[in-house]
C-alpha cells in the first residue's frame, strides 16, 4: 500500500526562482529515490505564492529514507542560501482504497 504525503507551502520572494528550486527538488528526488513512485507540483491560480505538493512513495519506509536522504536538506538549504521563506504544513498517512496497479480510480 503506497504512502502519501500532501505539503502546503506558502513561499516569499521571486516565485519563478522558486518554482525552478521545486523543480529541480523534485526531479532530483524522482531520480535519486527508488523508493518514491511520483511528484506532483502544483500552484493556485488566485494564490501565486502557495505551492500544493503531493509525494507518493512505495511505503512508510521509502518516506523516511527521503526524510533523512540529502534531497531535502540540499533543497531547503538552497531556499535559505536565496533568502526564500518558506512555511509548509505537511500531512501523510497510508492509501485508502488500493488498487491493482495499473488501474484507474475514476
Amino acid at each position: 500500500m503506497t504512502y502519501i504525503v500532501h505539503v502546503t507551502a506558502v513561499v516569499e520572494g521571486d516565485l519563478e526562482r522558486i518554482e525552478e528550486l521545486i523543480n529541480e527538488y523534485r526531479y532530483n528526488c524522482l531520480e535519486n529515490q527508488p523508493g518514491m513512485k511520483g511528484f506532483y507540483v502544483c500552484r493556485p491560480a488566485d494564490h501565486p505564492n502557495v505551492f500544493l505538493y503531493t509525494q507518493i512513495f512505495k511505503d512508510i519506509s521509502a518516506h523516511r529514507a527521503h526524510i533523512a536522504g540529502d534531497d531535502p536538506r540540499v533543497f531547503f538549504a538552497k531556499m535559505e542560501d536565496e533568502g526564500f521563506e518558506f512555511q509548509g504544513r505537511w500531512m501523510a498517512g497510508k492509501e485508502i482504497d488500493s488498487i491493482p496497479e495499473g488501474q484507474l480510480l475514476n
